[in-house]
């Protein structure tokens, strides 16, 4: 499962780097963030593990909540 979870967050990196060059995402989100993000959208803000580090990230959080990752 390791092996499945590290090869599946490679994926999304590769395609988050992509995104930024295409211009569909800014490239003021970190991979870490994007992550993250989706992480949150999957497991939700119920998870305390979740809750403790998105709190660093709240201005980047509430920025794609109303605008998306576009520049």
């Amino acid at each position: 499962m390791e092996d499945y979870t590290k090869q599946a967050y490679d994926l999304m990196k590769t395609l988050f780097q992509q995104g930024r060059k295409e211009g569909a995402i800014s490239s003021k989100y970190t991979d870490e963030f994007l992550l993250l993000y989706f992480q949150c959208l999957v497991e939700g803000f119920s998870q305390p593990h979740i809750y403790q580090q998105a709190l660093a990230y709240t201005k980047e959080w509430s920025e794609v909540v109303l605008k998306g990752f576009a520049p």
